[in-house]
């Protein structure tokens, strides 16, 4: 890829333009649950740009165009999904790709690898990035496996929200194996 990806913080005035993201069909097969609406996007976002949530959502972009969004959290911040996935330390990453076109040219990849300076430097008590799409979802799969992450077990995640159903696919990238970070 010729051209470097950036972040930059969601905002509010991305809201109109994720709410497409979200509903078009490639990302809706794996981000399931109601279709998103713009009341449903600011119910879920808006609470990040207000600071009652503490999780992190970016617009990545690719020569400063927005081609998807990717967010990070903390699992302690979640005491359900930490006890739900199991990994002490971990930090979550979820990411989409909003623009068809632009899927299978290894932009997510880049993404999700650029990402995960991002993810250790916001919190730095963290030592793994956890990501768990469904293993049926092969593309996000490669695109985690490319940029790092292994693939630490798969099975059914006890969970009420409709994109964790089937059959999961946890990965986990530690800190020490990114770029040469090593304990201590």
């Amino acid at each position: 890829m010729d051209t470097a990806i950036t972040f930059r913080p969601l905002a509010r005035a991305d809201f109109p333009l994720l709410c497409r993201w979200l509903n078009a069909p490639h990302v809706r097969a794996w981000w399931r649950g109601e279709e998103s609406t713009p009341e449903t996007v600011e119910r879920e976002y808006g609470p990040q740009l207000d600071g009652a949530d503490p999780s992190r959502s970016f617009v990545f972009q690719l020569a400063e165009v927005p081609v998807g969004m990717i967010q990070c959290y903390r699992h302690r911040d979640s005491p359900e999904w930490d006890r739900t996935i199991g990994i002490p330390g971990a930090a979550g990453v979820d990411y989409l790709i909003g623009e068809a076109d632009r899927c299978g040219h290894g932009i997510g990849t880049a993404a999700i690898s650029a990402f995960t300076g991002v993810v250790f430097t916001l919190f730095p008590e963290v030592s793994v990035i956890v990501s768990v799409p469904q293993r049926d979802n092969r593309a996000s799969c490669r695109a985690l496996e490319k940029a790092g992450f292994t693939l630490s077990h798969e099975g059914m995640i006890d969970s009420a929200d409709p994109s964790d159903s089937g059959v999961a696919a946890v990965y986990v990238l530690h800190r020490f194996e990114r770029g040469g970070n090593h304990p201590g």
